[in-house]
């Protein structure tokens, strides 16, 4: 695993190239693509550029992309389009528009062909190379025309996300790492992202302690796979959060996404000591068959991962767990899919992302033949679905009657409410006009909605 260490004031001295140019940035996709939208704006602050409030409003257009389903780059491919209507729509002149992040990545120069051609694609670590490409792109007359892509994976990029560009919650991201090392058979990450590559605990805790400066309480960790975090052999993932939990004014510490081959029991000792990290866990389980777990080189047994739950459990007060499921995998038979729902009856999960499988061009599993007819994914999923819903309400019930305590994050849907989220991720709603966000709120709980819990109004 390589590092990443340039300093991004060092990668990329600040100009006024941008004076005058007013961007909007578009995010999709994960929440590591919500953090390198943050400091896309951050780098393009430092050469003059200016924020753009809507499409209307901007010079360029640039949509930060997801390419972990095809369905995804569909809809990216459909918004190009979409913008450029509706700017003429508006009588207002073409907006250069750009592509970036995994989208980028993976297609590079074909995002300049057809109809809904862009303007600009840059991957997930050239965005240093953004302010100098669009100020030529747009200012030079003879290069307006020019295609522009940058490209490819490098060691040395380094992105900070400066902390007045947070949107206004109570959870702060910070990156951890970058790609992943784990090639599941079906994943387009690794090609994307690239390998996994470390940020030093003394920049994760420099950046932390600026957000702490700013007013921060809560930081999310992130990463691919961030419970692989391992820096130059000598301090894993829990060390990591011993060091971040010792940052003196910060109050919570979440992470996502971890992988359960490396949900170590000292790692777990460590959530369940230190008090500062909150007691959820997102551990995609994909298949619960460990025939389908083998094809897709998930690298554990169910029996391995439920026993990582129990033992989760046994050490880690109020924990609660999230997953990703994927239904319809090349060569998924019935009692495949039935060991799935077994482990769903058996964890009880507080909730859970499942999607049908769908072939990425370019990744191992695109070379087995995607079997499963379209109709029998739906219904797998169906019954996913369904059979979640049904442990969810039996699980959520007995919530009722119970007092809550956690922080407000937001104002709720519902007037008059804040949305409250309790240290192992579960959300209730608070009435009271004399509480703000990032204030502490307790509260009886009456009942749900789906997965947000209900109190006394």
């Amino acid at each position: 695993m390589a590092d990443f260490q340039t300093d991004l004031n060092a990668m990329h001295e600040p100009s006024d190239v941008g004076s005058g140019i007013r961007v909007f940035i578009e995010t999709y996709g994960c929440q590591m693509n919500a953090y390198d939208s943050q400091a896309i704006g951050g780098l393009l602050e430092k050469d003059g550029f200016e924020s753009a409030s809507d499409i209307y409003d901007a010079d360029v257009v640039l949509l930060n992309t997801c390419s972990v389903r095809e369905l995804a780059e569909h809809k990216i491919t459909s918004r190009v389009g979409e913008i450029r209507r509706q700017r003429r729509n508006a009588d207002l002149p073409p907006v250069t528009v750009g592509i970036c992040g995994c989208m980028a990545e993976r297609l590079g120069n074909e995002l300049h062909k057809g109809v809904n051609r862009v303007d600009l694609v840059v991957g997930v670590d050239n965005y240093d190379k953004l302010p100098g490409m669009l100020g030529e792109l747009i200012r030079s007359s003879e290069t307006k025309h020019r295609k522009r892509t940058a490209t490819g994976h490098r060691n040395d990029a380094h992105y900070v996300a400066p902390p007045s560009l947070y949107p206004v919650n109570n959870s702060h991201l910070v990156t951890i790492h970058k790609g992943c090392d784990y090639k599941c058979t079906y994943c387009i990450v690794p090609y994307t992202r690239g390998p996994q590559a470390e940020k030093s605990p003394e920049a994760i805790e420099s950046e932390i302690k600026a957000l702490v400066d700013s007013g921060a309480q809560e930081v999310t960790l992130l990463g691919q796979n961030v419970t692989a975090y391992n820096w130059e052999k000598d301090l894993d993932f829990a060390a990591l959060l011993e060091r971040v939990s010792a940052i003196d004014g910060l109050q919570r510490i979440r992470f996502l996404t971890g992988h359960p081959k490396d949900m170590h029991p000292h790692t777990m000792e460590a959530i369940g000591s230190l008090k500062k990290v909150c007691p959820w866990l997102h551990l995609p389980i994909q298949s619960g068959s460990n025939a389908i777990l083998k094809r897709m080189k998930r690298l554990y047994k169910q029996e391995e991962y439920l026993e990582m739950v129990d033992y989760a459990r046994s050490v880690i007060p109020d924990v609660t767990f999230s997953t990703d499921i994927i239904v319809g995998f090349p060569g998924e038979t019935e009692e495949d899919f039935q060991a799935t729902l077994e482990v769903l009856r058996l964890v009880k999960y507080d909730q859970i992302f499942s999607f049908k499988y769908s072939e990425r061009p370019g990744v191992p599993a695109a070379r087995l033949a995607d079997d499963i007819s379209i109709d029998e994914k739906k219904r797998r999923l169906a019954e996913v679905l369904a059979l979640q819903e049904e442990i969810w309400n039996v699980e959520a019930t007995k919530q009722v009657g119970k007092t809550w305590t956690g922080i407000i994050e937001t104002a709720a849907r519902k007037q008059g409410f804040w949305r409250v989220r309790t240290a192992n991720n579960r959300k209730f709603l608070v009435a009271d006009d004399r509480q703000k966000i990032g204030d502490e709120a307790s509260a009886i709980i009456t009942g749900y909605s789906n997965t947000t819990f209900l109190t006394v109004e």
